[in-house]
């Protein structure tokens, strides 16, 4: 169904790193934006949207920064990279993930800084109110939690854990707006589909009067589910990621809702991520969103996918920062067979 009247036009998008993971040292994201535009490819697509919201996976901070040891480098985003944030259309990003306290809390407080000096939303804090866009009569809320045990504060409160306090907020929240998006990083990574306890909980929300769940975490792109009013989307994969070791890592899209008054339409605009992960690429021409769209095929199982790293570490191990993979390597061997480790 077409929206009617006025209709605010909002594209999503999954995880976005700006920073780089262990294997891409001196050849991801954080590199490539040195001299490159990440979003170039993508923004004649975003040019006609309101905003633009995705979840944001990697701290904005140079806090602590070492190029000599890795573990002060992955998943960094250099500030001076994050205006192509905005630049690209954003006006709204989850924080509420497993990476985002990864360079501590301090770290965490530079990326809401950064944030802010960009006019963008941070959607996620630790018992927020909704983030409220209003645009043409229409008032769409966003909230967002994680359902994924932080990497390195299990007890953080910096952002929004998914648990019954969100939920019954969520169905506070939900009637006071047109819309109410739910973002969600939840899920496991090891599975090509949807859980049995995700999909209980969107028939929660859409009970009720969510209008859309977008979901972010297994790094893979699931199917979306359209229903009258309410959409669905369990995992919406990477954007801006340099996790290239398989194929399907690599295949992701935006997802653009128009939001009528009382109705939701949405299509689908297939990507496939460039460069190293660094540059999301369009692949295709928009595909309407009706009913159920499994528009890539994830297979049953995620196979190998430790064996698949090294292999990629190995091949890539001369490009970019070849020293600084080497020390991770042998940091990882290390710890595999226990030296360093207390009795």
């Amino acid at each position: 169904m077409r929206p009617e009247g006025n209709a605010v036009k909002v594209m999503f998008v999954g995880d976005i790193s700006m920073g780089e993971y262990y294997p891409s040292f001196g050849h991801g994201p954080r590199t490539f934006a040195d001299s490159g535009d990440i979003f170039a490819r993508v923004k004649p697509i975003f040019s006609t949207a309101d905003l633009v919201v995705g979840n944001l996976e990697a701290p904005i901070t140079g806090r602590q920064y070492d190029r000599r040891d890795p573990e002060k480098m992955v998943l960094k985003v250099n500030p001076d990279h994050a205006s192509q944030l905005k630049q690209a259309g954003f006006g709204v990003l989850q924080v509420a993930n497993n990476h985002t306290v990864q360079h501590s809390d301090a770290g965490f407080d530079d990326t809401l800084a950064a944030l802010d000096k960009l006019d963008i939303a941070a959607a996620g804090l630790n018992r927020q109110k909704p983030v409220v866009v209003e645009r043409d009569g229409l008032s769409i809320g966003f909230m967002a939690a994680s359902d994924v045990p932080d990497n390195t504060d299990k007890a953080q409160t910096k952002y929004q854990r998914l648990d019954e306090d969100f939920l019954a907020s969520v169905e506070r929240e939900a009637p006071n707006y047109d819309h109410l998006v739910v973002m969600l990083h939840w899920g496991l990574e090891a599975s090509t589909a949807p859980l049995p306890y995700q999909r209980q909980l969107v028939e929660r929300f859409y009970r009720a009067g969510v209008s859309a769940v977008i979901g972010s975490h297994p790094h893979l792109f699931y199917e979306i589910e359209m229903r009258e009013r309410f959409v669905c989307a369990y995992s919406l994969g990477n954007f801006v990621f340099d996790l290239c070791w398989d194929n399907r890592l690599t295949k992701t899209g935006v997802l653009e809702l128009d939001f009528g008054k009382q109705s939701i339409d949405a299509r689908l605009w297939p990507v496939q991520i460039e460069k190293n992960g660094c540059l999301p690429t369009p692949s295709g021409d928009a595909i309407t969103v009706e009913q159920t769209l499994v528009p890539y095929d994830l297979g049953r199982k995620m196979d190998f996918q430790q064996i698949r790293k090294v292999i990629y570490l190995l091949r890539n191990l001369h490009k970019g920062n070849t020293s600084l993979k080497i020390k991770f390597f042998q940091q990882k061997i290390l710890s595999v067979l226990g030296v360093g480790k207390s009795a």
